[in-house]
């Protein structure tokens, strides 16, 4: 309970800050305007790091436990932030970037203690004091840099950050390393809370500030859990973890040493950069990124237990398979939506299909199983606490109150959020029913597929579609359904991955209903029923 606190204050605490601070973004001189390498075409407010600096640090200060680790982190972090700012106000050169940076280095390494201490390859190498400072000195510097100039597209670095914050958490729980599982959830809450407002197209830019806040924390987390004498996983997984923006900013210097020109002149020559090159929209650009990020992420879970020099050649094989397949691309002339035709096609197809009273039939399919889903559950759910029940008398009458005056208007924020809660009780009851039958099992994973499969189609069908799938959503579904389903020994409650893939796909469902010009009326009354249903549960619990 305190780690999800420590979470939904960094998110909620982000997510505060972001508007206020884009207003005074103009006072403040952080606003980014357009320019020949931007891919933006308006003023942007560069506020997110400072928003993003006080997410992580208010739940730390508040909830983790001061050890010399987490101050030599949060002194760094001070340092970068400071320096991060001024960049953002006033542009930079690499020689103050580069003292700000080394001087967070130094100090999380002389107050924290961190440090690469060991290598496995074959069998411990313990590497000699100065080795070691030089190394992790280079480490955190490196990839500090590299977070920063993969910070080119809306959500991109924040992204690929969350889904290595992920992954460390992971390696943190199971090594017994509970201030580093707490440190990377803060800072995953602060990521999620930001890219609420920088997923494309972007509201917010998280600025130098943010970026290097980003790629030094996480850095320095990756080190902690993966060095120790305690830890039980390789120590070279911080180079599969974060081996995307390494990769990228070394290919990109070495090119621009190549040409003749300084590894530190900017370009249009990073990853995203090409990827755009090669036909890709702005978040088709950032889904392939995340989806290459997350392959990265499940090598370094499965190879977790592996040797240094295992990790090392994986990385190096991923490697020479991304670049490759660019060098083909750019070679052949490849671009992503040259079948025009095909696309056409797609759409004849959907509108002959539509004609048929298709969308009407799946969205009757939808309702039905949501309606099924829901009666099974409430119906199954011998005691319902009593904080449930007042939770859902609560939303009840909120939901009367609103309906009264607006019942046949769009469903607002309130309403949606009442739905949101609701779906989220209903798998909650679920998943905790006390031994559940196969059948019931069986049937509300039918009901939910069958639910989720009729949304899609009634959403592929309709004529004016305006949920429209972004980056951010790939990232929510991964990290929901993947993460907390890998095979292994993570100390997760045995009914939660179940649970998390239910919520998301009946919440996809919510949002998918949302956008479509339903009768207003209809899913209030299921709303209202389903939370009738729940109070009067709780009640008959609480009577027996």
């Amino acid at each position: 309970m305190r780690l999800f606190l420590a979470f939904i204050v960094a998110l909620s605490t982000t997510a505060a800050l972001i508007p206020l601070l884009a207003r005074w973004a103009p006072l403040l001189g952080l606003t980014d305007k357009p320019g020949p390498r931007k891919v933006h075409h308006t003023p942007v407010p560069r506020v997110g790091g400072l928003a993003m600096a006080a997410g992580m640090a208010l739940p730390t200060l508040l909830t983790v436990p001061l050890i010399p680790a987490v101050r030599g982190i949060l002194l760094g972090l001070a340092v970068l932030l400071v320096f991060g700012v001024w960049d953002d106000r006033v542009t930079l050169g690499y020689r103050p970037k580069f003292l700000g940076q080394a001087l967070a280095a130094a100090l999380c390494m002389a107050v924290g203690g961190v440090r690469i201490g060991a290598v496995t390859i074959g069998t411990v190498n313990v590497l000699p004091g100065g080795l070691s400072t030089l190394v992790t000195f280079l480490f955190l510097i490196g990839i500090t840099n590299a977070v920063n100039m993969a910070d080119g597209l809306d959500g991109l670095a924040g992204g690929m950050v969350l889904l290595c914050l992920c992954a460390i958490a992971i390696f943190a729980s199971a090594a017994g390393k509970p201030n580093v599982t707490a440190l990377c959830l803060i800072e995953g809450g602060t990521v999620l809370g930001f890219l609420r407002f920088n997923t494309h197209p972007a509201r917010v830019f998280m600025g130098d500030s943010g970026s290097q806040i980003l790629g030094f924390t996480v850095g320095a987390a990756a080190l902690l859990a993966t060095q120790g004498d305690n830890s039980t996983i390789s120590p070279a997984l911080p180079l599969l973890l974060l081996g995307l923006p390494i990769l990228d900013t070394v290919t990109v210097m070495v090119r621009r040493i190549g040409a003749g020109r300084s590894p530190f002149a900017a370009d249009r020559n990073h990853l995203h950069h090409r990827l755009l090159g090669l036909g890709f929209a702005h978040r088709e650009a950032v889904a392939t990124v995340y989806l290459l990020q997350a392959g990265l992420v499940l090598l370094a879970y499965f190879l977790r237990f592996e040797s240094d020099g295992q990790v090392i050649g994986t990385f190096c094989g991923f490697a020479a398979l991304v670049l490759a397949l660019l060098d083909w691309t750019s070679r052949s002339g490849w671009k992503l939506h040259e079948g025009e035709r095909a696309g056409r096609i797609c759409l004849k197809m959907r509108a002959v299909i539509a004609s048929h009273r298709l969308p009407e039939i799946a969205l009757g399919v939808t309702a039905t199983c949501l309606a099924a889903y829901a009666t099974t559950i409430v119906a199954e759910s011998a005691r319902v606490s009593v904080d449930v029940g007042v939770l859902s008398a609560a939303m009840l009458v909120l939901l009367l109150i609103l309906g009264a005056w607006k019942i046949g208007g769009p469903l607002g924020w309130v309403e949606r959020a009442v739905a949101y809660v609701s779906i989220v009780l209903l798998v909650y009851l679920d998943q905790t029913i006390p031994h559940k039958p196969p059948l019931l099992t069986t049937a509300s994973w039918t009901l939910i597929a069958a639910a989720g499969g009729a949304a899609l189609a009634r959403f592929w069908l309709s004529a004016t579609r305006r949920f429209e799938v972004t980056a951010l959503d790939v990232l929510v579904v991964f990290i929901a359904l993947v993460l907390p389903n890998l095979p292994g020994s993570l100390a997760l409650p045995p009914n939660l991955p179940a649970g998390v893939a239910k919520a998301v796909i009946l919440l996809y469902v919510v949002e998918l209903l949302a956008t479509i010009d339903l009768k207003r009326l209809a899913p209030r009354l299921f709303l209202a029923a389903t939370l009738a249903a729940i109070a009067g549960r709780a009640l008959a619990s609480l009577a027996g």
